[in-house]
């Protein structure tokens, strides 16, 4: 398999990072109604996707993540 980064531009970055707050969200919203056990499973994967996103975002230049040139973040 070839190394995907090089075939993804900045603002491609920023709409990983984007959608994968989105699912952190979703995920969160969700957790209200199943129960406590599923909850945590579901919270687990919603701190996963956080962090991702961060580390993701960590990574890319600053003016990336600012300009503006993706869509409205979720």
């Amino acid at each position: 398999m070839t190394d995907p980064t090089h075939e993804l531009s900045s603002a491609d970055w920023r709409r990983i990072c984007d959608a994968l707050r989105y699912l952190g969200r979703d995920l969160h919203h969700r957790s209200f109604a199943v129960t406590s056990e599923r909850r945590e499973l579901l919270w687990a994967e919603m701190d996963r996707c956080l962090e991702l996103a961060d580390r993701l975002s960590a990574q890319l230049p600053d003016e990336v993540m600012a300009d503006g040139s993706g869509p409205e973040p979720f």
